[in-house]
């Protein structure tokens, strides 16, 4: 009876881990549309002069994919919408992160950036 017991409790934490590594997991876009308001912002090297742009703010662009490439491009895109949703015209990458998503087959990739608008 005692080994019933545990046989359950393991059977619990099996599918307590499944849901936590699959279905938790969230969910994030393989292919991102750049939006027309989002055509102009440029992504810089290097953070561009206090004298011409002002710091809007922190952004994160997120995408996963089967393909390095393509999970960069689809993040690149999402931090580029983003940036003109808060009306930047100017994005720097600080970091560009990517991680395996094993049973997924997929890499994803984040990039944590700063958004900037030109001082008119």
């Amino acid at each position: 009876m005692k080994n019933a017991g545990y046989n359950t409790r393991m059977t619990h934490l099996r599918v307590l881990l499944f849901f936590f590594l699959t279905g938790c997991a969230q969910e994030l876009p393989d292919h991102v549309v750049l939006q027309p308001s989002a055509e102009n912002v440029v992504v810089a090297m290097e953070p561009p002069s206090p004298n011409t742009y002002q710091l809007v703010g922190q952004i994160i662009g997120q995408a996963a994919a089967n393909d390095l490439d393509v999970a960069e491009q689809a993040a690149r895109c999402d931090l580029r919408n983003r940036a003109a949703a808060i009306g930047a015209s100017l994005v720097t990458i600080d970091e560009d992160l990517g991680e395996p998503m094993p049973l997924r087959d997929k890499t994803k990739v984040k990039l944590v950036g700063r958004a900037y608008k030109s001082i008119d």
